[in-house]
């Protein structure tokens, strides 16, 4: 069923994270404090150090592996969100974009209240972009390969759902309409489209995803999928995007497709009606002549061949 009838928020659950207690028994009570003993807290910020000079020596993998530990070992040490951070963008650099978003987002889920927060949404977005677009690293040999589109989806989905009512949210869902749209996976990419306008009404994106609906539509129904409710969807979809966003340019767009659909209408109708002429089923003839009048201006081309028509066969 169409969607932009009901246009409403959809409530979408934030899912945060708990903070996970690593390390020996000494630090686990003191991680529960918020805060870590001070013999940790000496070993941590001399790793921290460390890994940064790894980082400056260009060795890079030594670095990740450093950082990781202090963020795993003392999530609640002051150099654990950083190093989570610094680890998460040797991953995006080095091409391994899939351990990149994973570390992102344990920093999302962990450090909700840190001043990089926002930063780490708007990184962890550009991370799923590039795996949308690229290739990525996926073994320990650096061999790349295409990531999975359904990895795709759910990396943007993640992205949406951590910030529902941030801006990457609406971008994000965009991007898996569009993501599956250049896949020519057509179904889902309506879906996502349609997901984005429902949620995101007021957005930018909105309109174009609208209109992307009714435009892929009315490919399926001239396509391999012709059927009479694509394009009955498509002509709804585009007059419900004039009628929600009528100063929009898509809404331009859309009625020139309807008039497109119209034209095109009328032109079945005419050949329908030709067809059963040609059976001598003068009565259905007639019915679909007598559409094509009613649809078109009197002086039109196709309006006088019509009326020539049903004249012909009423004599």
């Amino acid at each position: 069923m169409h969607k932009a009838a009901a246009l409403s928020f959809a409530s979408i659950a934030i899912i945060s994270g708990g903070l996970i207690s690593c390390g020996n028994n000494t630090d686990q009570v003191q991680v529960a404090t918020g805060s870590v003993a001070a013999e940790s807290a000496a070993k941590t910020a001399q790793s921290y150090s460390k890994a940064r000079a790894y980082e400056a020596q260009g060795r890079s993998k030594k670095a990740a592996k450093l950082y990781d530990k202090i963020a795993s070992d003392y999530p609640m040490s002051k150099e654990a969100p950083d190093s989570r951070l610094r680890e998460a963008q040797i991953y995006y650099e080095t091409g391994e974009l899939i351990d990149s978003f994973e570390k992102y987002q344990l920093f999302i889920e962990h450090y909700t209240n840190h001043s990089k927060y926002s930063e780490a949404i708007e990184r962890q977005a550009e991370v799923a972009n590039a795996a949308s677009t690229g290739k990525i690293k996926n073994n320990f040999l650096g061999l790349k390969s295409e990531i999975a589109r359904s990895k795709v989806e759910t990396m943007f989905t993640q992205v949406r759902d951590n910030a529902p009512y941030g801006k990457t949210a609406p971008i994000a869902q965009f991007r898996i309409g569009e993501m599956w749209q250049n896949d020519e996976d057509y179904n889902k990419a309506i879906q996502a489209y349609e997901d984005l306008y429902v949620k995101y009404p007021k957005h930018s994106l909105a309109p174009e995803a609208m209109y992307r609906v009714g435009d892929l539509l009315l490919k399926q129904s001239q396509d391999g999928n012709r059927n009479r409710g694509n394009l009955d969807t498509a002509e709804t979809t585009f007059t419900d995007l004039t009628l929600l966003y009528p100063n929009s340019k898509q809404a331009k767009l859309a009625k020139q497709q309807l008039k497109n659909i119209a034209q095109s209408d009328i032109s079945r109708s005419f050949s329908i009606a030709e067809f059963y002429e040609q059976k001598n089923q003068d009565k259905a003839a007639l019915f679909y002549y007598n559409e094509v009048i009613s649809k078109t201006k009197p002086g039109s081309e196709i309006y006088t061949r019509a009326q020539q028509r049903i004249s012909a066969l009423k004599n």
